[in-house]
């Protein structure tokens, strides 16, 4: 892992990997920028500067060898260890994100999910699926060290609450909520309501 790359870089470096894990040509070796910038649909400019904060360059003809580009993202952005992470009131979205990590090498595993109504015994193939009560109490058992927060308004501040105390380090927040956490955990916001007015304002101009 390399420490201290913008986060926006931390960002792409994970679309750039996906991309290619998924990328077609598998007849294809290597990539260009111009074409991963493409796919994308980002400036190539963003791919060559971000790959050269990682160290890793390609050939001027040939352009980057696509499976030595995903292993140096590896190395780049994965935690040495496995990270185990909960969902908090996701349902759907968060089996379509679990379907990824079931399917890729990743460090990334997925531990917990919780409800706020009656949980099924499970939400996704081997994970069980605990009342939001006993949320605390799983979190410090197993250890989770990232959260997935999607819960009505209502609930975030109580339950954000109750997750500072226990050895959580992460949380991707989906809920438009701001929280108040201690610096040693960091907050990602995804703010769904904003995403969705951008959308509808660029789908809209005429």
């Amino acid at each position: 892992m390399i420490k201290d790359l913008p986060p926006n870089t931390v960002e792409r470096l994970s679309l750039y990997r996906r991309r290619l894990l998924n990328y077609p040509n598998e007849d294809k070796l290597y990539i260009h920028s111009h074409k991963l910038a493409h796919l994308l649909k980002i400036n190539p400019a963003h791919i060559r500067r971000d790959l050269m904060l990682i160290g890793f360059t390609g050939d001027v003809h040939k352009g980057y060898n696509i499976q030595n580009l995903i292993d140096k993202i590896g190395k780049a952005i994965d935690c040495k260890h496995t990270q185990k992470v909960a969902f908090i009131g996701i349902g759907d979205l968060g089996r379509a994100v679990a379907d990824h990590f079931n399917q890729k090498e990743t460090k990334l595993k997925i531990a917990a999910t919780f409800r706020t109504s009656k949980p099924p015994k499970t939400q996704f193939q081997e994970v069980t699926c605990y009342h939001i009560s006993d949320m605390k109490k799983v979190l410090i058992k197993e250890n989770i060290e990232l959260v997935v927060l999607a819960v009505p308004r209502s609930y975030a501040k109580a339950i954000s609450g109750e997750i500072i105390r226990t050895k959580v380090k992460g949380i991707l927040n989906f809920t438009s909520v701001h929280l108040n956490v201690p610096d040693r955990i960091f907050v990602e916001d995804y703010d769904v309501i904003a995403k969705l007015e951008k959308l509808s304002f660029f789908t809209n101009t005429a």
